[in-house]
């Protein structure tokens, strides 16, 4: 049963909370004066559904007892994330409240067919919002909220047919036309997975490949012709609760302006992990080490002379997204670099992130990412424009950056309005 409670300490499941339902008519309480409970909703990852935010604001303006409200004057915050699960999304609902009488805060989750219509989304939501905000509602207008217990029937508990197998084929591709300039790209992509909750295996091939034409310039053709082939496979094991262990290998060739002719690498790693893989509000704080092998053939020699190469390579990287209600933070570091020359080949990345909602009227967004790489410089032959115009690979340093605030004076009625929205 989707958005199952159960009830301690009694017998196992021999108790559910089955409903908590408000009164559709005003309550008595309304009359003295009492005000609805304001609630806003945060969306920090929506899901496959319309769940977050349309249903579960639906949830709040059908009855007068709740008020959508802007996150100043909230009496609730309800967080919500979405994690898939076959065919399923399975939401956290976390509700953070300051109601005397309530609890600070109420978490469960709840499994949503994404393959459903609405109206059965919906009946699988709604239950798990009511429990959710029950106690929040039953703080300010008791008499509003009835509760009922239940035994659950033996069908309600038993287990579905489940397998840990997954396949996904990936086709895309886009294009442009005009009389003197057109363009066309397409990529391709099968993958074969199977995730269980120590292991992880994951075997992929691709393949893109693209075109531009446009009008030459003092007689020299800017027309470009572009492919590439790739495939991968992995396999990840816990060892326990922090750390886990992967081997990988990879393969790929490009067309013959790009950098490689072809490219094998193999390797493995170690990780060690702060947080369980199925932490419910998604956070991460991992540290991974890798040692591996590569092999490169090039299209074009390199300073060192060579149209070949293989070389040990080792890395070092940590990652970290945390979220705690208002404050979001990730960041990612990597260092990556030949074994016997690292000054020869290395990659020193860094990508850092933060969102903070700064008091109740202030959002501030910062993110970034910097990376210096070393490799040794391809003599790509003037005549090449194709292999000129795509050599940002040899680049030794990319900077991105990005700041963002928002001030905000939300109304407070609640109302809805998306006329013009959407055109």
């Amino acid at each position: 049963m989707r958005g199952l409670l159960r009830v301690a300490p009694m017998r196992p499941a021999l108790l559910a909370v089955a409903l908590l339902m408000f009164t559709r008519a005003t309550p008595p309480a309304r009359a003295g004066g009492a005000e609805p409970l304001r609630i806003t909703i945060e969306c920090h990852s929506s899901g496959r559904t319309k769940a977050c935010p349309a249903f579960l604001r639906g949830f709040v303006d059908e009855t007068p007892l709740m008020l959508a409200s802007p996150r100043a004057a909230a009496q609730v915050v309800l967080y919500v994330s979405a994690v898939g699960i076959a065919n399923d999304d399975r939401l956290h609902l976390r509700f953070v409240g300051d109601v005397r009488g309530a609890p600070a805060s109420i978490e469960l989750d709840v499994d949503l067919d994404t393959r459903a219509d609405d109206d059965t989304q919906r009946g699988q939501l709604r239950p798990a919002f009511l429990r959710g905000v029950a106690l929040f509602v039953a703080a300010l207008h008791p008499d509003a909220v009835a509760i009922e217990l239940t035994v659950p029937t033996a069908d309600a508990v038993a287990p579905t047919s489940t397998t840990p197998w997954g396949v996904a084929l990936s086709l895309s591709g886009f294009g442009s036309w005009t009389r003197n300039y057109q363009s066309g790209n397409a990529y391709g992509n099968l993958g074969l997975s199977r995730v269980a909750v120590d292991s992880r295996l994951s075997l992929n091939v691709g393949a893109n490949g693209g075109l531009s034409r446009s009008p030459p310039v003092g007689g020299v053709s800017f027309d470009e012709n572009h492919w590439g082939l790739s495939a991968s496979g992995s396999y990840e094991h816990h060892l326990n609760g922090c750390y886990s262990y992967e081997v990988r290998s990879s393969l790929w060739r490009d067309d013959p302006h790009g950098q490689f002719r072809y490219g094998w690498h193999v390797g493995a790693g170690v990780e060690w992990d702060r947080y369980p893989s199925d932490e419910p509000r998604g956070n991460v704080l991992a540290v991974a080490y890798n040692v591996g092998y590569r092999v490169e053939g090039y299209n074009f020699r390199n300073v060192l002379g060579e149209r070949f190469a293989h070389y040990p390579t080792h890395s070092l990287g940590a990652a970290a997204s945390v979220r705690k209600d208002k404050v979001s933070f990730n960041v990612s570091v990597d260092v990556t670099a030949e074994v016997f020359h690292p000054d020869r080949r290395y990659t020193l990345s860094a990508s850092p992130g933060i969102e903070i909602q700064l008091g109740d009227h202030v959002d501030l967004s910062l993110d970034g990412s910097i990376t210096r790489r070393e490799l040794p410089a391809f003599l790509i032959p003037e005549d090449d424009p194709q292999a000129i115009g795509r050599a940002e690979y040899a680049e030794p340093t990319s900077i991105y950056g990005s700041v963002s605030v928002r001030l905000h004076w939300d109304a407070t009625n609640g109302a809805r309005n998306n006329r013009f929205s959407s055109l």
